[in-house]
């Protein structure tokens, strides 16, 4: 009898989740997340689209996530197909089935769903008796990573699209197994859709991503799902803006993510009290890529202080640029166990070379006061690998930090990512970062005395693949599924990231890792051109 770590992962009926009949006429929809339940569950996007689609009267939506091993050891011993938690319907007899692609270590996990939901893996392979497989979300930016297996992908805001293409779905009587190429077709003639198969057939490729335009009057779930386990973000997550401000040349989420679009305090205000209201959890969080950059932060902490202090509940700020800690005066109601600032690097000149205009006197300054404040730690991100990176900007990220009275760093390697300003720039060999990684933590050393400065580094094999993954063609399908079939599972944990068995793929497909980290040319067509941020 195989011992199951959590089955609370595994059961249903939490508050707030949404239990229809199941009738034909209903279109039926599974959301699958590709990582466990406590992953999925936090996934703002996720909560959005469940919401939004049980709305609807005449659709049916339900959840996914990926099996632990022990769960899916037992899954494969028993011949179990994989199901949603609300009614235990195997994926294969859905309508469709939709995945969130959020990171690229989660893809290997995807093909893994699929099997185990009875779906056969390679679009090419399914017919009129197969559900829609469709996929979003920030991997969906470069689709020929996944092409051979994604029969839809939504590329942009998925707010909108959603209901258009489940509107599409139902008219054209999927119930009766039509058809399937002619859905994908009609589905084709939306905007920030990308149907794999139609690939240079029907129109030339020039994919722009949907952009949902008012964020005040778009839908927001008041009435999340609470768990009844703990997870990654165990509280209500507001969205106060979507889009960012800054321009900074590594990033991909503020070229993916633009425009820039606000949420009224009102409108943040009303959904603080429903969600409050029909939950029962004591914590706000406000998110955004950089939420100390809301226009209105000060107003809108104001009034959330005096509307939830009363009943204990407290806002967390988990995004925050060094500058904009001046615009907010926060009362007694923010949750201060820690603040988190993302530097990139400790010197000045390469930050300004980022489009990153912060000075070291502003990240000790406004570091130390949230100290003086009240939080009990500063979280400083760190990047190394960067573009025009030497010995020196190494040095400065000890010498900068350790001027910070009580500082976690948070160091991970650059990866010049698909539709970012660097997305030509090289990534550097595992080796380079390897010594990187050495020379820092020796540095760090001969600031032994200050016991409070901690650093933790991201995997540097890990983040090569993650390289490999976000700048691939449609040849990197072939490497997943050769790495899935070879037993690798939830590659996004450390426990089970298996570095050899994709070396060993990548000899057995003949792909060379180096083409797609390589620095690229100003003429050159990336995989990913033909979709428009």
């Amino acid at each position: 009898m195989i011992e199951i770590l959590k089955p609370a992962r595994y059961i249903n009926k939490e508050l707030n989740s949404v239990h229809k009949e199941w009738q034909d006429d209903l279109l039926k929809v599974v959301l699958c997340f590709p990582d466990i339940y406590e992953i999925g569950m936090s996934h703002l996007g996720m909560k959005i689209i469940y919401g939004l689609l049980n709305k609807e009267k005449d659709i049916l939506c339900e959840r996914a996530f990926t099996p632990w091993t022990d769960m899916e050891k037992k899954m494969r011993m028993d011949n179990e197909n994989l199901t949603s938690l609300e009614s235990k319907t195997k994926l294969k007899d859905f309508d469709i089935v939709g995945f969130s692609l959020q990171y690229e270590m989660n893809l290997v996990d995807v093909l893994n769903m699929l099997d185990l939901g009875g779906i056969p893996i390679y679009r090419d392979k399914r017919d009129n008796n197969d559900p829609l497989v469709i996929a979003g979300g920030v991997c969906s930016f470069n689709p020929d990573v996944m092409s051979d297996f994604i029969d839809v992908f939504v590329i942009g805001d998925g707010e909108e699209v959603v209901l258009e293409i489940t509107k599409i779905v139902k008219d054209s009587d999927f119930k009766k197994k039509s058809d399937r190429n002619k859905i994908l077709k009609e589905l084709s003639k939306l905007e920030g859709v990308y149907i794999p198969s139609l690939d240079k057939k029907d129109k030339p490729l020039n994919i722009k991503k949907r952009i949902v335009k008012d964020l005040d009057n778009c839908y927001f779930p008041t009435d999340p799902i609470v768990p009844y386990i703990q997870i990654v973000h165990d509280r209500i997550g507001i969205e106060v803006m979507r889009g960012c401000p800054h321009k900074c040349k590594f990033c991909q989420a503020c070229k993916l993510s633009h425009p820039l679009r606000i949420r009224s305090v009102k409108r943040i205000l009303e959904i603080a009290e429903e969600s409050i209201k029909n939950t029962g959890y004591e914590e706000i969080s406000l998110l955004s890529l950089s939420t100390g950059d809301y226009p209105y932060a000060e107003e809108l902490v104001r009034k959330l202080e005096e509307r939830f202090k009363p009943l204990g509940v407290k806002i967390s700020l988990p995004s925050m640029r060094v500058r904009s800690l001046d615009k907010t005066k926060v009362g007694t109601i923010v949750k201060r166990a820690g603040l988190t600032f993302a530097p990139e690097s400790g010197s000045r000149h390469l930050r300004d070379h980022l489009n990153k205009k912060i000075s070291d006197e502003d990240i000790i300054q406004k570091s130390n006061l949230a100290l003086k404040s009240g939080w009990r730690k500063v979280k400083l991100y760190f990047m190394i690998g960067l573009p025009k990176e030497t010995q020196k900007d190494l040095d400065a990220i000890i010498e900068l930090s350790s001027k910070i009275k009580n500082a976690n760093l948070s160091i991970s390697s650059f990866i010049p990512k698909p539709h970012s300003e660097f997305e030509s720039q090289e990534m550097n060999d595992l080796q380079t970062l390897k010594d990187k990684i050495q020379y820092l933590r020796t540095k760090k050393n001969q600031f032994s005395r200050r016991k409070n400065l901690r650093m933790d580094f991201h995997n540097p094999e890990m983040a090569r693949i993650e390289g490999i993954l976000s700048r691939g063609d449609k040849n990197i399908s072939q490497l997943i599924y050769k790495v899935w079939q070879k037993g690798a599972r939830l590659q996004a944990w450390g426990e089970y990231f298996n570095y050899s068995l994709w070396e060993e793929c990548f000899e057995e497909c003949g792909i060379d890792p180096e083409t797609y980290l390589s620095k690229g040319n100003g003429n050159k067509v990336f995989p990913w051109s033909f979709v428009k941020v």
